[in-house]
């Protein structure tokens, strides 16, 4: 079983790694069967806008991430966790890259970790705001 620290110490440690724009270091903890979704539908990037799964689809949808939007100044403002499962709430500045906008985004990711792997990370936002900011 993952316990409070370990899950805290790994979800920290995904974010800095995704902070960086690391691929290999955000799936450092992630299991090979793993599922990863963004609510990011209307945004016209399809790794974004359903689940996807298995280490290297995991890869691809971040890679995807990584290309068109950028997070800075992000800040853990609550951590729930209940056996393995977490609950993060998140601020971030979110920019896309291609249009230039940028807006201050509070987010949440649900996470299940097995056998101290991340096996289910989900995820939710304001897609309406991500749709203003990615529309020409």
């Amino acid at each position: 079983m993952t316990d409070r620290e370990q899950i805290e110490t790994k979800v920290k440690a995904l974010w800095d790694a995704r902070l960086k724009e690391d691929v290999d270091g955000t799936l450092k903890d992630v299991a090979d069967d793993a599922v990863f979704e963004i609510n990011a539908r209307g945004t016209g990037v399809p790794g974004l806008s359903a689940p996807v799964v298995g280490k290297p689809a995991i890869g691809e949808a971040l890679r995807e991430l990584f290309a068109i939007w950028d997070f800075k100044d992000w800040r853990a403002i609550d951590f729930l966790i209940d056996g393995e499962a977490a609950m993060v709430r998140w601020s971030a500045k979110v920019v896309c890259t291609p249009t230039g906008k940028s807006d201050t985004f509070d987010c949440y990711d649900l996470i299940r970790f097995r056998d101290g792997k991340i096996v289910d990370y989900r995820q939710a936002t304001d897609t309406a705001m991500l749709m203003r900011l990615a529309a020409t």
